[in-house]
């Protein structure tokens, strides 16, 4: 459960990726009725300022500055294998307070964590949908001394929400291991 939850952290708001890139075969998980509550035109400046909050978000650990950037009906699918390939376990996280608890629970056993690699490409469909794809590659070690390398893919929707830019939904694919001690 532990290593469950801190490949959540890892992988949350993702902000991580694999060496080999992941194929993202996501769609939006969000309802067309919660859609239809998005309006107004985003564009890849806004887009891009609230992945630049989210970050910043998750660097303090601040979440309810995380919080504020998700629309109240988001949902995030987060799939984490191993670094072997072993296994893999998938979580599924919906609304505000399913989203609350995991940022809660998950930044409280990060010490600190380092950006290997890291970029974002922003697209903007016709119909008003924002999509972001974060590449990010990490170490993160836990208060309990442990130390991990992460990587991931992570796809983040966006669409306005009562006149703001949120996310709507989002996927995160990605893998974590033990990271190997120095020698």
């Amino acid at each position: 459960m532990k290593v469950r939850l801190l490949a959540c952290s890892a992988l949350f708001w993702g902000l991580t990726t694999t060496v080999l890139p992941l194929v993202a075969k996501a769609v939006p998980l969000a309802s067309p009725i919660e859609m239809a509550q998005a309006d107004g035109r985003l564009t890849a400046e806004n887009v891009q300022a609230v992945v630049d909050q989210l970050q910043l978000a998750r660097n303090n650990q601040d979440v309810a500055g995380t919080l504020e950037l998700i629309a109240p009906f988001a949902v995030t699918v987060v799939t984490v294998k191993n670094g072997d390939g072993s296994a893999s376990t998938t979580s599924r996280i919906a609304g505000v307070d399913a989203h609350r608890q995991m940022l809660e629970q998950s930044f409280g056993q990060v010490q600190s964590r380092d950006s290997l690699e890291n970029y974002v490409t922003i697209r903007i469909v016709d119909d008003g949908l924002g999509i972001a794809e974060i590449y990010q590659m990490e170490t993160v070690e836990t208060l309990a001394g442990e130390a991990w390398i992460a990587a991931s893919q992570t796809v983040l929707y966006f669409g306005r929400v009562d006149g703001q830019v949120r996310v709507t939904s989002a996927t995160v694919d990605g893998w974590m291991a033990a990271r190997p001690a120095p020698d």
